[in-house]
């Protein structure tokens, strides 16, 4: 569906492109901003409201003045040094965020408005806020030697190939010794790189674990549960065990409208695969057609199934344009009774529908 949305939105750019625009047509910020989006990483409530300072120049040869400026929600003020600049004079807007609201990733848009530009420039304020829980005890109740977790497992949902996913983590450490992580880890694979915030987390304090996960290093797609061990410096070297859960896709630029017949592009004969009944010593198979219905070759990167009673046979990872691949899936009930559900996923290099998932259904006696 996200592949679909971004081939109608270049769809309606392409329509609206090919009408002709004068120079009194086009119109820019008179602000020129150092940066637009500013992320403050994590924000622990006990040290107080965070703050971001957004520099710019008046780039224009009038007067400019900041009209307005406003804020998302509650939780984020902003203020600005002056409100009256000449030609290339510097400015700057303060925007604070107040972290005692819901916890979690965040971010806020910040709204400037000048006598110069009709529409207002759009600043972003992203991070991690991490409110003080009522209960540390109750709140952070998965236990790794003195360091207290909210989840036994950290979830990066879906991950693309062509940025680093970077996730916060906050913890708290009940133990009586400050912990830092060692500079060797001996164990981390190369895709996962970890670190905590701050440096060292004193005793009967809060602190965040930052693990930044790179999908195009790990070079490999699909849904991953992967355990590593963080070697930690305290009283004692210590292990820290962190479970991660991810879902790798490729990513692909978004395809323009007239180019959407010249791509690789993937076909399946059937998305729904209904066995019926069958018996549970009864190991049955079933032919699934993929068809390269696009303008060049397409590559099959993966087949994979979620659980190891479906094989898989499939003959060739390449499909030219036009060619047919029937691809043999082989269940093995045994040892399961009534209705059942697998999965068969598909990953190409078709960039509109690159993951494909075939349902396998059955009802076994």
């Amino acid at each position: 569906m996200k592949h679909l949305c971004r081939l109608s939105l270049l769809l309606f750019l392409s329509v609206f492109s090919c009408f002709p625009a004068s120079s009194q047509d086009v119109e820019t910020s008179a602000i020129h901003w150092e940066t637009s989006v500013i992320n403050l990483g994590p924000v622990l409530e006990e040290n107080g409201p965070a703050q971001a300072t957004f520099q710019f120049v008046n780039k224009t040869n009038q007067r400019l003045v900041l009209e307005e400026i406003t804020t998302e929600c509650g939780c984020t003020t902003a203020e600005f040094s002056r409100d009256t600049l000449g030609q290339d004079d510097a400015g700057k807007v303060v925007v604070q965020f107040d972290p005692q609201t819901k916890g979690g990733e965040f971010s806020k848009l910040i709204l400037v408005k000048t006598n110069l530009f009709p529409y207002h420039d759009t600043l972003r304020l992203e991070g991690y806020n991490a409110p003080l829980p009522l209960s540390l005890a109750d709140h952070y109740v998965v236990k790794h030697s003195d360091l207290g977790f909210k989840l036994n497992a950290v979830n990066l949902g879906q991950v693309f190939t062509n940025e680093r996913q970077v996730k916060y983590v906050d913890f708290f450490n009940f133990g009586d010794y400050p912990i830092q992580l060692s500079q060797q880890q001996e164990t981390l694979p190369l895709h996962i790189e970890a670190k905590l915030i701050p440096a060292v987390v004193t005793a009967n304090t809060r602190g965040v674990l930052e693990l930044i996960y790179d999908a195009a290093a790990k070079n490999d797609l699909g849904f991953f549960d992967e355990n590593i061990e963080l070697s930690l410096l305290s009283d004692e070297r210590r292990v820290l065990p962190v479970r991660i859960l991810s879902t790798v896709h490729e990513y692909f630029e978004p395809v323009p409208f007239s180019e959407k017949d010249n791509v690789p592009r993937l076909a399946v004969n059937e998305m729904t695969v209904d066995l019926s009944r069958i018996n549970s010593n009864q190991v049955v198979s079933r032919q699934l057609t993929l068809e390269n219905t696009g303008g060049q070759p397409l590559h099959i990167r993966k087949m994979v199934a979620n659980c190891d009673c479906v094989a898989l046979t499939v003959p060739r990872d390449e499909i030219q344009p036009g060619e047919q691949m029937d691809v043999t899936v082989t269940f093995d009930p045994s040892g399961r009774r009534g209705i059942d559900h697998k999965t068969v996923t598909i990953f190409s290099n078709d960039p509109l529908w690159p993951t494909r998932t075939v349902l396998i259904k059955s009802r076994i006696n």
